[in-house]
């Protein structure tokens, strides 16, 4: 794994200054805050849109659908609990994600998924957090 990418990674972040109120959503590991990625939430809801249905969600698909837990930014940032729990959940979307058709949605999964399993290896505790 490449960690130099996980490092300060802006490439998936929303550009266009025309619309200022686009969000932005910031992965980052506690203990090392210089490991943060950020990117446009549209890319979330490439991913997490098409949940299968009629299944009990977990991880960011329940954040996502029921805009809770790590995807609640009313408050501080908020630390992923169980990452086995959110990495499962992402690694559901591996088919489906190697064929989508935006490359750059397919790109920031694999960023995502890398970000949390990095964090799984070191012990490092994941923050979410939302840029505006």
């Amino acid at each position: 794994m490449d960690i130099e990418r996980l490092k300060n990674n802006r490439e998936y972040e929303f550009h266009d200054r025309v619309w200022d109120d686009q969000t932005q959503i910031v992965l980052y590991y506690q203990e090392q805050s210089a490991f943060r990625i950020v990117f446009w939430d549209y890319y979330f809801a490439n991913i997490f849109d098409q949940a299968e249905l009629g299944i009990q969600w977990t991880g960011f698909t329940r954040d996502y659908h029921a805009v809770e837990r790590t995807l609640d930014f009313r408050d501080e940032p908020i630390a992923i609990g169980d990452l086995d729990e959110y990495l499962n959940d992402l690694y559901t979307y591996n088919e489906r994600m190697a064929n989508y058709k935006d490359g750059r949605a397919r790109e920031c999964y694999r960023l995502i998924c890398d970000f949390l399993a990095y964090a799984k290896e070191t012990g490092m505790t994941v923050m979410v957090d939302e840029e505006i």
